[in-house]
């Protein structure tokens, strides 16, 4: 941490924290107070920061023993309350976990293709491009990254509106989403190949003004939730944080669900992949307020380029002091949880009570009845774990036997309708990526 760092660090730090700290590091010291005075002085005389210090002796003399002995140790001790937050890294309008490259600015490579925006981090790929080309030629476009000519990316799903595309890519000679960030590649489409250079995005540390949540009684140990104040326009503009215990939990969207019911389909085309739909993500408005009880809606802005959105636009000036109130998250775990071998009755209703543990929730599959030669509904009893303030909203299923399958979860049970494409009485369900409410009510002080 250079000096810069550690001027803006201490600032941002409350009294008690700074005084606690400074009994930590003097406590077996023996010092010259005034002459470690006058090297402080000296030391903020020359940046010429307008600090305001309550305790202005104690502060400096914290700063100077920094520099003198023990700076690593003493960041490593300040950097408790928000260094959870501290691998995260945003990027456009969104954040990732560790590093990450982007696409500044848009980018024309040529009078068929445009990207309007490009993200790599760990695990994940997504491009937005504007293109006349069939979606044909497209979706069979390659990514090589410049550092390592044997991988390539494919197209691992993608959503279409009127000549605008979204890309997600996956890894495709593993057939996963194993995805490292790059800051180059080539991407190949039709006949083309197209050499693109990336930025690199700087993850969050000690010099940004950091808010860790306040204690609720809604306790979920699984996610830390924080936020960042950052400016745009004279206004303030939110930055929100979940930084979760476990790295394959994501963040799906911030806020309480809007729909208590939630509707999912598939259908396998086989060698054409698989078709998915799910009701959206609508969630509640999210507001903070000023300390005289003003009230600002957080806005999703209107050139957000990436999903999920963490940065939110208000109309509060940056100088207000505001307190944010987050009632919710939506998060989901990216893994398989658990495979379930399901005989299925030539008639009737066979019990079957299976408990599925899904990581942040548990639930029970509870029994399957024919409804014909091709077709079956299974039943599951969903939240029968103990975290209480966390919900299941969905999981995705999947079996090479099912040709189609729906599903409606809503309160505490799932109800799927399978189809086969003939009469089987025995299925191999995996069972993954279960999506959760949590239901934290956090509190954030950005004062």
């Amino acid at each position: 941490m250079n000096e810069d760092k550690m001027f803006t660090v201490l600032n941002n730090l409350d009294d008690d924290l700074i005084e606690k700290e400074i009994d930590n590091l003097m406590d077996g010291v023996e010092c010259n107070t005034e002459s470690i005075s006058k090297k402080a002085h000296k030391k903020l005389d020359k940046y010429n920061r307008k600090i305001r210090f309550r305790k202005r002796l104690p502060y400096v003399a914290a700063i100077c023993a920094c520099f003198i002995c023990i700076n690593t140790v003493y960041a490593d001790d300040i950097s408790e309350a928000v260094k959870k937050f501290f691998n995260k890294t945003p990027v456009y309008s969104t954040m990732v976990d560790g590093s990450a490259y982007y696409l500044k600015d848009g980018l024309a490579l040529d009078d068929n293709m445009v990207i309007d925006s490009f993200m790599v981090s760990e695990g994940r790929m997504d491009m937005k491009f504007t293109s006349k080309l069939d979606i044909s030629i497209l979706r069979d476009a390659i990514i090589i990254p410049g550092d390592n000519p044997d991988i390539q990316y494919v197209m691992g799903g993608y959503s279409e509106d009127n000549g605008k595309y979204y890309f997600s890519f996956m890894n495709g000679k593993e057939d996963n989403y194993n995805i490292k960030p790059c800051k180059s590649f080539d991407l190949l489409v039709g006949n083309k190949t197209y050499s693109i250079s990336l930025e690199q995005a700087e993850s969050l540390d000690g010099t940004q003004k950091l808010f860790a949540s306040e204690a609720t009684s809604n306790q979920i140990g699984l996610v830390d939730v924080g936020a960042n104040s950052l400016e745009k326009d004279g206004k303030q503009t939110i930055q929100l944080i979940a930084s979760f215990k476990n790295k394959d939990m994501k963040l799906s969207k911030f806020g309480r669900p809007v729909d208590a019911t939630v509707k999912t389909s598939f259908e396998n085309l086989g060698e054409d992949g698989i078709v998915s739909t799910g009701t959206g993500l609508r969630t509640e408005d999210i507001y903070a307020t000023d300390e005289s009880g003003a009230k600002y809606k957080l806005e999703v802005p209107a050139d957000a380029n990436a999903f999920p959105i963490a940065a939110f636009e208000t109309d509060a000036a940056i100088d207000n002091k505001l307190t944010l109130q987050l009632p919710a998250l939506i998060a989901s775990y990216q893994k398989t949880v658990d495979s379930l071998k399901i005989s299925i009755p030539q008639e009737g209703e066979e019990i079957i009570n299976r408990d599925v543990d899904m990581f942040a929730q548990k639930a029970v599959a509870k029994s399957i009845k024919r409804l014909s030669p091709t077709s079956a509904q299974l039943v599951f009893q969903l939240n029968t774990g103990n975290e209480k303030y966390v919900g299941i909203r969905s999981f995705n299923i999947y079996s090479k036997d099912i040709l189609k399958a729906s599903s409606e979860f809503s309160g505490d049970k799932a109800v799927m309708i399978l189809d086969f494409n003939k009469d089987v009485d025995e299925i191999n369900l995996d069972i993954s990526w279960p999506e959760f409410v949590m239901n934290g009510n956090w509190t954030i002080n950005m004062q």
